[in-house]
């Protein structure tokens, strides 16, 4: 393991009565962050969603399309060229499929759109080709992010028609 830099901490909680939305609270910033389903992923879930929303896998495609555009912004900078939007566009796409039975988000592909000077287009291959090894996100997802969990279960006390009965404190 490496050193400990920061703990990300974020509450999440399902909507209620929503089908599949779910609020996630990230630590030290206002407002929540809403998933849900849409297109082939609904589909997939057998689902028509009121409100079709951004899915947790768009999340994952976004995470790692936003970490390498910073990266590769940055060896770009580095070299003198700018990474501006009008000369720097890049473009996400996650493959999301069917494997035995269960929905993977099996790859993502990234499409670089560059404008640069005629004399720094080799500077410039060079940092594409050593930059996806400085973005923390692909290198993450690349090694495969160990995913632990576990669990803190209350029972609650039920009356006799099976619903949960109100438990009163004393004093």
């Amino acid at each position: 393991m490496g050193k400990l830099l920061h703990t990300s901490k974020v509450k999440v909680h399902k909507e209620a009565g929503k089908n599949k939305i779910k609020r996630a609270e990230i630590e030290g910033f206002p407002g929540a962050v809403r998933m849900g389903v849409h297109g082939g992923i609904a589909q997939y879930f057998k689902l028509s969603p009121d409100e079709p929303m951004v899915s947790t896998l768009d999340y994952i495609v976004a995470a790692v399309g936003g970490c390498m555009t910073g990266t590769v912004a940055g060896a770009l900078e580095a070299r003198g060229v700018s990474a501006t939007p009008d000369k720097l566009q890049v473009e996400a796409e996650g493959r999301i499929e069917d494997v035995d039975g269960k929905m993977i988000l099996t790859g993502i592909k990234l499409r670089y759109h560059l404008k640069v000077p005629k004399d720094k287009r080799a500077s410039v291959e060079r940092a594409l080709e050593h930059h996806e090894g400085l973005c923390a996100a692909s290198e993450s997802v690349r090694r495969g992010i160990t995913v632990e969990w576990e669990s803190d279960i209350q029972e609650e006390a039920e009356s006799e028609a099976g619903k949960p009965a109100a438990v009163h404190g004393h004093d």
